[in-house]
């Protein structure tokens, strides 16, 4: 059983083609009993997504049951907001939500990243944010947007890049994943060259691994209307030469496609099974909903002196 657990909708502005309410029927068609959606910076497409998945259940058939929908978050992030160099060193990670607490979490590390961590018109979390925000939450990462792409790019040290999985694996502990990604490593040179890091660092590490194609459309023949998008988005023609046209397939992919990708990626088939039964195994432990039809009002803690004015003389004038 295969259950994606990286995707973008087209709440991923431009970079990816796909209504929540669309993925869920996709799903349903190829027989998920799950699937996830981890657009970026933002969690506008929740409650349409959560809604169509409560939908999905064939009310005249009793056997029937309705997909689950996994809530996750791809955001920026770096090491340290304070750091000189965090303009130059901005990679990506993956986050599920567990539970119904998942929720609050998700917003403040959101809130933080648009508000402390908003410079050079990009959002960003670092790792005191993750630390402070951890709980009910979990990571994955990898694909081409990670800092372990970007140092491997960039010919980084391998053991600088285990230090700073070493401090993700501290917060996160065993909620902590790497990724392996399903494309056509003939296509996508740095996509083997990544692969093959992570799966020498998850044997190293005794890390689970998981895997994804990363798609970004529901069907293989929506391909050409993402890259009209990405023109869109990049201000390029469609006969540009340098228009971003992306390699590989991106659609939702059912199992046996995920493994035959990988198959010829030279993996071994009994590792891509236990690959894809990760991927079903997390599913299964993710449990986070939504409380609707309620008021929702965010707490802000109020700050020390407001308290200690409000203590001297509001109360006291109250009390009189």
């Amino acid at each position: 059983m295969y259950v994606p657990l990286h995707w973008h909708s087209t709440f991923s502005f431009l970079e990816a083609l796909g209504q929540p309410k669309d993925i869920i029927k996709r799903a349903k068609e190829l027989w998920f009993p799950a699937i996830a959606i981890t657009d970026y910076n933002g969690m506008f497409w929740v409650p349409s997504f959560f809604l169509a998945a409560k939908d999905s259940k064939n009310p005249e058939d009793e056997n029937d049951k309705w997909v689950k929908a996994i809530f996750g978050l791809e955001i920026w992030f770096v090491m340290d907001l304070k750091s000189s160099w965090v303009g130059k060193s901005i990679w990506n990670l993956c986050l599920l939500a567990e539970t119904d607490e998942w929720y609050h979490n998700m917003m403040e590390l959101i809130a933080y990243a648009n508000q402390t961590g908003f410079t050079n018109w990009t959002q960003k979390l670092d790792l005191n944010a993750l630390k402070e925000k951890s709980e009910w939450i979990r990571i994955f990462t990898g694909w081409e947007l990670s800092w372990i792409s970007k140092m491997l790019s960039a010919w980084e040290s391998e053991a600088k890049i285990r230090e700073i999985y070493d401090m993700l694996r501290e917060i996160f502990g065993e909620k902590c994943y790497l990724e392996i990604t399903a494309q056509d490593e003939t296509l996508l040179p740095i996509t083997k060259k990544v692969n093959k890091f992570i799966y020498d660092l998850a044997k190293q590490t005794d890390t689970k691994l998981i895997v994804n194609n990363d798609y970004r459309y529901l069907k293989e023949k929506d391909k050409e209307a993402r890259e009209i998008a990405l023109s869109i988005k990049d201000w390029t023609k469609m006969y540009d030469a340098n228009r971003r046209k992306p390699a590989g397939k991106y659609h939702i992919m059912d199992g046996e496609e995920i493994r035959e990708i990988c198959i010829k990626n030279w993996y071994k088939a009994e590792e891509v099974d236990e690959w894809m039964a990760n991927n079903w195994a997390i599913a299964e432990e993710l449990n986070a909903s939504m409380l609707l039809n309620q008021k929702l009002f965010p707490k802000y803690k109020t700050p020390d002196h407001i308290q200690a004015y409000y203590d001297k003389y509001w109360a006291t004038s109250i009390e009189c």
